[in-house]
């Protein structure tokens, strides 16, 4: 059975390779805080605001964006762990980008509050462990 924070990690990888916004939003707590490895500006996205600025970036520099889950682990504690490869897109140069990266979630009322990124592979696990 799915818990809700593994459901809330799956849906906003599916929504970000589909590009649907609103099905992000749907699983993400209004206070949240997201770090993209890829974005095009390298900052924290804030807020349901910060979302819908997170998919504007994305269509903006990416032709495609498209998240390939791997594992999507719940923690002891609460947290959830995802193993994913982004593969990306330049819309401007058609270079073709796959990037290993691993998350651990924060979530709050079962909804996405804060990512940790982490680009070795299987540290997030590691660390959701410990």
């Amino acid at each position: 059975m799915e818990t809700p924070g593994v459901r809330s990690v799956r849906v906003f990888s599916e929504a970000v390779t589909a590009g649907d916004v609103e099905a992000a939003l749907e699983v993400c707590h209004p206070e949240i805080e997201f770090l993209s490895v890829l974005a095009v500006s390298g900052r924290r996205y804030l807020g349901h605001a910060g979302i819908r600025e997170y998919f504007e970036d994305v269509a903006f520099a990416w032709a495609e964006w498209r998240v390939e889950a791997h594992r999507i682990v719940p923690g002891r504690d609460g947290r959830v762990a995802i193993e994913m490869i982004m593969h990306v897109r330049g819309k401007e140069s058609g270079a073709v980008l796959s990037e290993r990266t691993d998350h651990i979630w924060t979530l709050k009322e079962g909804k996405l509050l804060r990512n940790e990124p982490f680009r070795r592979p299987g540290e997030a696990l590691r660390e959701l462990d410990s």
